[in-house]
């Protein structure tokens, strides 16, 4: 293949000589009727523009690839062919001395070249099609030749053209004027069907080429008073235009890189076929203006009139058909779920809306899906939605309407007001599912809802509340809705819209707790606690308002402000006590885990107050990183940045030794509960024994939690705990109470 750019500037050097051939044949047909030049004055220009369009399709050839290259290559050899019986033709007329009619020879090679340009067309590779998109180009090029062929006849029986003298120049001409109709109908078919490889604009400048036979006949009469003019010369002269036009845009399209599809202007012109639109719009023209012109429409033009208007109303039919067929298909799947083929959450909430009868609605959830999702692969998942689907709705039949409401969350509309529905629902999750050949154990966790009249179409609310109350309490069990889930969600509601208004308004307070060593009480380190003060009155606790801000998302932009808050405070600790500055504790929820914006943001809000990141600790939930996947993988890069990380409560969440391996946790924080066991029994006391032993071993550091007394202090220091927290060491304070208490301790130590 050619350079590109030395390809590009050869196919204009070709349009340009073609330009050139036709402006010396207009030249030389001013001076032949100037001068009464000889019968073959034409010839040499006609025989260098055929020579020129076969030229201009191996420039094409070159530089395309595949379909496109073979197609070009065909063209070109349909044209030497044609040369080959123009130079003939010339030959001849040169020998004779005067205008020669076309010999077996010749016909023979125009009728060759005109079959190899079809067989090009023809043999391009298209994409696949139904038998109705066939049937619907069939159709555009019926259109196209009946309407072709109406205005050719008009014409023809309209121009006095003498009729070919002689038996086999009649049957020469007859069928050159045949195959050149069929070299346009193979051109229009490619047009509308598309041209695959080749580039459409190049398609459309051969479009005419069929039409030169037609033409060059209908010049006859024109040029028989003109011996110096020859119709088969002149019309060599287009052809040279039209394949030099081609092959430029051919080779301009690729140099250009692939554009992207105007989606809007596909769905507009999707169905249109802009050729048997406009062969309408010729045949309408003719019509009217020939019974304006006779009075009368003749029987030709009538009976083709009557031909082209069935199979227009055809095509139309064929139309509606598709069109009434997609839009079907469109609505079906702007109702059902790809993955499982139940109605989606659309098509349930209007059925629901639809229905006046009584009803019970239940929704489920699949127990731990995003675990399992992320521990088997989606291709396993989606084959444990659509057994979950298939148990669904084996379980209630075919009077349930079953729904995939959104990801691992599934409908079901009950008729009747029907007890115990929720158990029903759990307890046929008790058997395994059959995934791929294993057997999963999945649990649901259900919300029920029932209702009449007026109440059915807010079932679906209802029962999804019920479901949020189920989760609170747990997996694996049902919970109905009563009228106390609409007063709490109402009051999460107003509290959501009261948060987002109180990080706005800075109601919002950070207090700290310290961290201190044993035995002394030195101050090592404090835990921000967030704290909030509605209008400047008496503060929410946060076990209330925390799970909101979870639910509506807020918990994000909240997380953002205590990093910014305790950072900043941070920052001005290290650069006012030094080394002795504390560490500090950051509380990270696990929505915050799931941000994966999160690392970048502590890492800037470090970075701007130019913070050691060993003075930050980062405290998260057992159960936040026990899936692992995204959560587990954003810890790790925040313990990439060098901050520590802390797992907040241990053992009382999903406590697994793994876990200690997985997560790269630097501190194991206690729970209370644990501490509230000391001074016991051994048996009591086993299992803070145990976590201060494992936290030796692994190099962490253990931190105990709500110590309240000073005899669980003396007993924890015994154990071998080196650092504690709780209120027999201090009450969480404001930023300027731990500034007092560090410069007090820096002042004994002095």
């Amino acid at each position: 293949m050619r350079p590109v750019g030395r390809t590009a500037g050869t196919a204009d050097r070709v349009l340009l000589l073609a330009a050139v051939w036709a402006v010396l044949s207009v030249l030389l047909g001013f001076l032949g009727a100037a001068v009464h030049g000889p019968a073959w004055l034409l010839w040499p220009t006609g025989i260098g523009a055929a020579a020129t369009s076969a030229y201009a399709c191996r420039v094409a050839a070159d530089d395309a690839l595949g379909a496109a290259r073979v197609f070009w290559r065909r063209m070109m050899i349909g044209l030497v062919v044609l040369t080959t019986g123009t130079v003939e033709h010339a030959s001849r007329t040169l020998l004779a001395g005067h205008p020669t009619s076309m010999d077996l020879f010749a016909a023979t090679c125009y009728i060759s070249a005109v079959a190899c340009a079809v067989h090009a067309m023809l043999r391009l590779p298209r994409a696949p099609r139904s038998w109705r998109a066939n049937l619907a180009n069939f159709l555009d090029v019926a259109v196209v030749g009946v309407a072709g062929s109406l205005v050719t006849s008009h014409f023809l029986s309209s121009t006095a053209v003498p009729a070919a003298t002689g038996t086999l120049a009649a049957a020469m001409s007859l069928i050159v004027l045949i195959t050149a109709c069929a070299a346009t109908l193979a051109v229009i078919r490619v047009g509308v069907m598309g041209a695959g490889p080749v580039h459409g604009p190049a398609l459309w400048f051969l479009a005419p080429i069929g039409l030169l036979a037609p033409a060059s006949w209908m010049l006859t009469p024109w040029t028989a008073g003109r011996p110096y003019l020859s119709a088969t010369a002149m019309t060599m002269i287009p052809l040279g235009l039209m394949f030099a036009f081609a092959a430029r845009s051919q080779v301009r399209a690729q140099r250009r890189p692939a554009q992207p599809v105007d989606q809007r202007r596909a769905r507009r012109w999707r169905g249109i076929s802009v050729v048997p639109i406009a062969a309408i719009t010729v045949t309408a023209v003719l019509l009217v203006s020939v019974t304006l012109r006779l009075g009368y429409l003749p029987a030709d033009l009538a009976g083709g009139s009557v031909v082209l208007t069935t199979l227009v109303v055809i095509r139309q039919l064929a139309a509606l058909s598709d069109n009434t067929r997609l839009t079907d298909q469109l609505q079906d799947q702007a109702n059902h779920d790809d993955l499982t083929g139940l109605p989606n959450r659309r098509m349930f909430a209007a059925t629901l809306h639809r229905r006046t009868a009584p009803a019970t609605v239940a929704v489920c959830d699949l127990d731990g899906f995003g675990i399992l999702n992320d521990r088997l692969g989606d291709e396993r998942g989606d084959a444990l939605l659509r057994a979950a689907a298939a148990r669904i709705t084996e379980t209630f039949g075919a009077d349930a309407f079953v729904a995939r409401l959104l990801g691992d969350e599934f409908g079901v509309l009950i008729p009747g007001d029907q007890d115990h529905q929720g158990e029903r629902l759990v307890r046929a999750f008790r058997l395994p599912l059959q995934v791929d050949g294993h057997d999963l154990l999945v649990t649901v966790t259900v919300g029920v809802a029932a209702g009449r009249d007026e109440v059915v179409p807010d079932l679906l609310r209802r029962a999804e509340l019920a479901l949020k109350a189920a989760k609170r309490a747990g997996a694996n069990h049902y919970q109905e809705h009563t009228p106390d889930l609409d007063q709490t969600a109402q009051h999460d509601a107003d509290l959501a819209a009261a948060l987002r208004r109180g990080l706005d308004m800075g109601e919002f307070q950070l207090a700290y707790q310290p961290i201190v060593e044993l035995p002394g009480g030195r101050i090592t380190g404090v835990e921000a606690l967030i704290r909030w003060y509605p209008d400047g009155g008496a503060p929410v606790s946060p076990v209330e308002f925390i799970p909101i801000a979870e639910q509506s998302g807020l918990i994000l932009d909240l997380g953002l402000w205590v990093i910014e808050t305790a950072c900043a405070d941070a920052a001005r600790w290290q650069q006012r006590h030094g080394a002795n500055a504390p560490r500090v504790n950051i509380n990270v929820s696990a929505r915050q885990l799931l941000d994966p914006d999160l690392p970048d943001q502590v890492a800037s809000t470090m970075a701007r107050y130019r913070l050691d990141p060993e003075k930050i600790t980062l405290e998260i939930t057992e159960t936040a990183v026990f899936g692992g996947g995204a959560a587990l993988n954003t810890v790790r890069e925040l313990r990439d940045l060098g901050v520590g990380v802390a797992l907040d409560d241990f053992g009382t969440g999903q406590s697994s030794l793994t876990l200690l391996r997985t997560c790269p946790v630097t501190t194991l924080k206690v729970d209370k509960s644990f501490i509230d066991e000391l001074n016991g029994t051994a048996e009591q006391e086993a299992i803070a024994t145990s976590l201060s032993t494992i936290a030796a071993t692994l190099g962490l550091r253990a931190v105990a939690e709500g110590v309240e007394t000073k005899a669980q202090a003396v007993r924890l220091e015994a154990l071998g705990y080196r650092y504690a927290q709780g209120y027999y060491f201090a009450r969480p304070g404001p930023a300027a109470l731990i500034d007092t208490a560090l410069d007090l301790q820096h002042a004994v130590q002095q």
